[in-house]
């Protein structure tokens, strides 16, 4: 057995992963962080070019303030590049007046006194024209929101890292994590090395690593989309900011990267469970696809309705969408931070921070007691209603 000359070591450098390996060699903390595939690899919740910020928050109000913390960490790493990682262009959450997920977004803006406007049909079509807005309709806006590179921020953080002096092992896959007196022994299939303190952020791949993950994050598999603008100015930056449309449709979207094409999530159910991580169906069953274009042509007119390249993923959820972030209950040595529900992008840098607080700590001075992974997880009653319908073919 070897012994490794590093304290900490971080598994999986994914959107978590990635930033808390930066936010320990920020602190000069020797560190060490695998990764089974390539760095900013398209197979987990870090591709698909964008991801959405929004410091609005609607299943939990709590994370507002991490939201908002999370914009100056966004900054600092972008300062050790060229490379622009958040783009902020304001955003909107649509949808019918009473939807649990409007009310959230509008008391947590409220509560931390967070610049937005409260919109009412009339007013929301002549200010979102690129949407169909429908009577009862209502809007949230979000000044601070806006768009996230994701390749490019794992791999800036870990570059950054790096250049602080993180070792990192990418295409090493970890097959065991064993606490033992001596420390906590990371096996891979060369052997195995020993740190003080191990941080588990495999993503979907928890269930392999993650002790009692198997039953609390179930990998999902999440296809995105890109459509054909008919104008594609209507969906610059400058004037089509992200968004979120909830209620009886569930859809998410950004401004034009590319000045061609338009990206479109959307969501019937719940996203359909991976059962083997190793053989992930990448293709798109035609009826989807055919259900998805019905929903492009009734809510985005100013979008050619047949999607002109499509993306699948996995990502981990959690039962309750929340993600789980602490000390494991097994063995403090280990720090859980995974089951970020295909929200967790935003909070990267921060959720790193605090990911860096208990492997260095033991505990953070942020409130996060109600992400503990011992907690008892709910299902969200949103999930329990989506979950009456058929599965998607997806």
């Amino acid at each position: 057995m070897s012994t490794s000359g590093a304290d900490v070591a971080v598994i999986g450098l994914g959107a978590i992963g990635s930033m808390t390996l930066w936010r320990l060699a920020e602190r000069g903390v020797t560190v060490h962080g695998y990764e089974r595939f390539g760095i900013a690899h398209d197979r987990g919740a870090s591709a698909g070019q964008t991801r959405r910020f929004s410091v609005q928050g609607q299943r939990e109000p709590r994370v507002t303030p991490l939201a908002v913390e999370a914009i100056g960490l966004w900054r600092e790493l972008e300062e050790h590049t060229e490379r622009e990682l958040f783009r902020q262009t304001g955003g909107v959450i649509l949808g019918p007046e009473g939807t649990p997920e409007i009310l959230s977004a509008n008391a947590s803006a409220r509560d931390n006194g967070l610049p937005h406007e409260v919109l009412e049909a009339a007013a929301l079509g002549p200010r979102f024209p690129q949407h169909v807005v429908r009577a009862g309709d209502v809007g949230v806006t979000d000044p601070l929101a806006g768009y996230l590179r994701p390749e490019a921020s794992v791999a800036t953080a870990v570059e950054r890292a790096s250049a602080l002096g993180a070792a990192v092992s990418p295409y090493t896959e970890v097959v065991a994590v064993e606490p033992r007196e001596t420390g906590v022994a990371v096996v891979t299939r060369g052997g195995e090395q020993t740190y003080e303190r191990v941080v588990l952020a495999p993503g979907p791949w928890a269930g392999e690593l993650v002790p009692g993950a198997r039953q609390r994050v179930v990998p999902r598999r999440i296809v995105q989309a890109w459509y054909l603008a008919r104008r594609p100015r209507d969906y610059h930056p400058d004037v089509f900011g992200v968004f979120e449309r909830v209620g009886d449709i569930q859809a998410y979207g950004f401004p034009t990267l590319d000045g061609v094409t338009v990206k479109i999530g959307i969501k019937f159910e719940t996203h359909p469970e991976v059962r083997d991580l190793a053989h992930v169906d990448r293709s798109v069953d035609p009826a989807y696809a055919f259900r998805v274009a019905a929903a492009v042509r009734d809510f985005f007119p100013g979008l050619h309705p047949d999607p002109v390249s499509l993306q699948t993923g996995v990502e981990g959820f959690s039962p309750d969408d929340m993600p789980l972030l602490g000390p494991a209950p097994s063995d403090a040595r280990l720090v859980v931070a995974c089951g970020f529900s295909g929200s967790g992008f935003k909070f990267a840098p921060i959720m790193g921070e605090i990911a860096a607080d208990f492997a260095m700590n033991g505990s953070t001075g942020r409130d996060v007691s109600y992400l503990a992974p011992d907690r008892h997880l709910l299902e969200p009653a949103s999930s329990r209603r989506r979950r009456t319908a058929p599965s998607s073919p997806a």
